[in-house]
């Protein structure tokens, strides 16, 4: 019962760590191509963030 709760936590943890991450290396490679797709990449990974929150937020309010 433990054992499985903290690895639900762990597995959550990386996920969002690969995620950032993933964020990061494609937001570095954009700005090597081109600074104008780095500048669009950073305004797309923030509407994607954006949208995600407001979908788990949703999730989370239709639990309770």
């Amino acid at each position: 019962m433990i054992f499985r709760r903290i690895m639900e936590y762990l597995w959550q943890f990386s996920d969002v760590l690969l995620f950032i991450s993933a964020m990061i290396v494609l937001d570095y490679t954009a700005f090597r191509v081109n600074t104008t797709l780095g500048w669009f990449v950073i305004s797309l990974i923030l509407f994607i963030l954006g949208w995600l929150v407001e979908v788990i937020s949703e999730r989370k309010q239709g639990d309770s």
